[in-house]
């Protein structure tokens, strides 16, 4: 027999007890929805975190490479070749185009895992 109990008026009504447990179900999964919800904007936040960070660490790195050409041309040596690389830890600085005669555009950029900067020097 079904457990029931008796309104006013001594109208028997059948208890429901599995209400609770639904009524519970449907917050719980409420809650956490929310929290995937401010989980997941936060990883978005971490990405662009990152990508600012490779950036600034490509541009230092092509900065690097146009303080090379500086102390070579302030030393009468050869501008690097064009084509040659440098590594500075994770970071590197290529030299696209470097005059053979020591004067005219110098190109290099600098790169830091998918960020890439580039720097024109012009040199007289």
């Amino acid at each position: 027999m079904r457990p029931t109990r008796i309104q006013p008026g001594g109208k028997r009504v059948p208890r429901r007890r599995g209400i609770a447990i639904a009524v519970l179900v449907i917050i719980f999964a409420l809650i956490s929805f929310v929290v995937i919800a401010a989980v997941g904007g936060s990883a978005g936040d971490a990405q662009t975190a990152a990508i600012r960070v490779e950036t600034a660490r490509a541009f230092y790195a092509a900065e690097s490479g146009a303080v090379i050409i500086f102390r070579s041309v302030a030393d009468g040596e050869d501008l690097p070749a064009s084509g040659t690389q440098i590594t500075l830890g994770s970071e590197t600085i290529e030299f696209v185009d470097s005059p053979p005669g020591g004067t005219g555009t110098v190109i290099l950029e600098g790169r830091s895992g998918m960020a890439t900067r580039r720097i024109s020097l012009e040199i007289e």
